[in-house]
Order: structure tokens, then sequence, then C-alpha cells
């Protein structure tokens, strides 16, 4: 890891996420395993229904801005 990537402030949304990132940027500002973040999402869709969830979901990706750092794998 390089220096910025461990100074990383706030949250954002992941690079690599699934639908939009929402759930991977959570769950690594809390460090936690990005599978658990999406079951308990997805249970609260369950719970709550369609509207609060989704639209909970969707603020979250309209607000959340992209993580600003590009890793470099090569």
């Amino acid at each position: 890891m390089s220096y910025y990537e461990t100074t990383r402030h706030g949250l954002y949304r992941s690079r690599d996420g699934i639908v939009a990132g929402v759930c991977g940027g959570i769950a690594e500002y809390f460090d936690v395993s990005a599978f658990w973040t999406r079951v308990l999402m997805a249970l609260f869709i369950f719970c709550t229904g369609l509207f609060p969830g989704v639209f909970v979901y969707i603020v979250g990706a309209l607000l959340m801005k992209k993580d600003p750092y590009y890793y470099d794998y090569y």
C-alpha cells in the first residue's frame, strides 16, 4: 500500500462494487466485509419493503462520490 491509500478520509463508493458500489464503500469505510454489508442491506430491503430500502440505496449512490484513488494492480 502506498501512503495515499492508507490516509483516505471520508465515505466513498467503491470502484469494484456490484451495483453502484455503495455497500462496498460503506464496508471499506468501517473496515468490515462487503459480503456482510450487502447481506444487511438485503435484509433491510426485505424487512422494510422496496420503497424505503431501495430509496436509501439510491440516495447513497447519488450522494457518495466515487473512490478517488486508482489502484495499480500491475
